[in-house]
């Protein structure tokens, strides 16, 4: 590994070559395998749009996110409303959805960083249609059990390991480096789409139908974004074997990259127990709405829906809120900011019949502010981060942020079980709330960087 000082780790990486129809630097080539020159930085913005190769990988992260979102809302309605599920249940149900995370987060990066990113993203694909299919199945033959469920998300988590690491790990080498940023603003931007899109519709459709019948839809959402995948042009070349062909040797590169890299080892503390709080806050949300709050399934998928319209707002500042206080100025205020905004949520069960202004309220401003911070971290991350240990990387702050969830979504099952889902939301509020503050005292904070 480069030694790690900081002048080497902030200056600009190579930019990613890339042609109409051809993408390269280390990601695809054209068929003819011929390499053209590099972009320059001088290239205008606008020239994003004409990236057949990007577009792709947009169309298939979108409908990705978008199938996440539905399956995401009506995983939780099945578990308490049609199997009745206890607390403890529930938090166990979520948990499972991010345990992979914590089980091979770390090796997938340094797999992912050996294998094709693309055909990556496909199995990934197929594997989450197969999981999620069954599900209508066995519900219809009056089968489906919790202990099902928590199957199936187990499965559907272990594709989502490796189909988010590989496509966060190929936006460097399809876009050119002034234009990771825009990227990351787009692909955000279709998370908060799916995000308002994604729970009005699982909502109306579980309305409708019903809520194991939802997955329908997941289970096409995700054969499109496979096929938008693999319609990503040019042939996309096998990466270099490493050569220390030791698993455990590569896993350890890139946490050791992340420890000693003066912005990224804080910047990694304090995400992963903001994403433990989190989760648990996360987990209880629905519990909230759908027992304490007595909101049927269409009624919260409508007000997270309306909600999210703040992360659409958020994607489009993101470049102009950095332009005006730099990047790291923006990532712990925004942090911090979100954090204090999601306090609302508890009162929303102590509102009455205003407690949907509320949870509408505190969605949209906390959909903007945590959507800028995201854009901006995770641009900050790509960019100072070498080619070559971008899986690993990525797959050590995705171990940070969904390894730790189903702790917290376990323990916060637990707690809200014991001392109920109102105090339980605070503490996790709390916790938070601390984990954004600490970022503001690290170095990532002091960085006043425009890029």
């Amino acid at each position: 590994m480069p030694s790690n000082t900081r002048d080497q780790f902030n200056a600009p990486i190579e930019p990613s070559e890339y042609d109409e129809g051809s993408v390269l630097a280390g990601g695809l080539t054209n068929p003819a395998g011929r390499r053209d020159a590099p972009a320059t930085l001088a290239d205008p913005p606008g020239s994003l749009n004409k990236n057949r190769a990007f577009n792709f990988l947009w169309a298939g992260e979108t409908a990705s996110q978008f199938g996440f979102q539905v399956a995401g809302l009506a995983t939780s309605t099945t578990a308490i409303v049609v199997l009745h599920a206890t607390e403890g249940q529930v938090g166990i149900l979520n948990g499972l959805q991010t345990l992979a995370f914590l089980l091979i987060g770390l090796p997938a990066g340094a797999w992912v960083d050996r294998w094709r990113k693309r055909r990556t993203m496909i199995v990934a694909d197929l594997a989450r249609m197969l999981a999620l299919a069954s599900i209508p199945v066995a519900w219809a033959c009056d089968a489906l059990t919790i202990y099902h469920m928590m199957i199936v998300v187990t499965i559907f988590g272990f594709g989502t390991v490796f189909f988010d690491v590989a496509y966060q790990s190929l936006v460097p080498s399809i876009v050119r480096n002034s234009q990771i940023g825009q990227a990351n603003g787009r692909l955000e931007a279709s998370f908060q789409v799916a995000r308002v899109g994604g729970p009005g519709l699982a909502g109306w459709l579980i309305g409708v139908f019903s809520a194991p019948v939802t997955f329908g839809l997941t289970v096409g959402t995700l054969g499109f974004s496979a096929a938008a995948i693999a319609s990503i042009p040019g042939k996309e070349e096998k990466p270099d074997p490493p050569k220390d062909t030791v698993l455990w040797h590569q896993v350890r590169d890139g946490i050791s990259y992340v420890k000693n890299e003066p912005l990224l080892g804080p910047l990694f503390v304090c995400i992963a127990f903001n994403a433990l709080f989190g989760q648990g806050v996360f987990t209880l949300l629905p519990v909230l709405a759908l027992r304490e709050m007595g909101l049927d399934a269409q009624t919260l998928g409508t007000l997270l829906s309306f909600g999210a319209v703040g992360g659409l707002i958020g994607a489009g500042i993101n470049r102009g809120v950095v332009a005006r206080l730099g990047d790291g100025h923006t990532i712990a205020a925004f942090s911090i900011t979100a954090s204090l905004i999601n306090f609302g949520l508890p009162f929303a069960a102590l509102a009455g019949a205003n407690g949907w202004i509320v949870l509408v309220s505190v969605g949209f401003f906390q959909s903007l502010f945590q959507t800028v911070y995201n854009i901006v971290q995770l641009s900050l991350r790509q960019r100072i981060c070498p080619r070559y240990l971008l899986g690993r990387l990525n797959a050590t702050f995705r171990f940070a942020v969904w390894g730790v969830m189903p702790i917290g979504s376990v323990t916060a099952g637990f707690l809200a079980s014991v001392i109920g889902v109102v105090p339980a939301m605070f503490v996790f509020l709390a916790g938070a709330l601390c984990a954004s503050i600490a970022l503001a005292f690290t170095p990532v904070a002091k960085r006043n960087r425009i890029d």
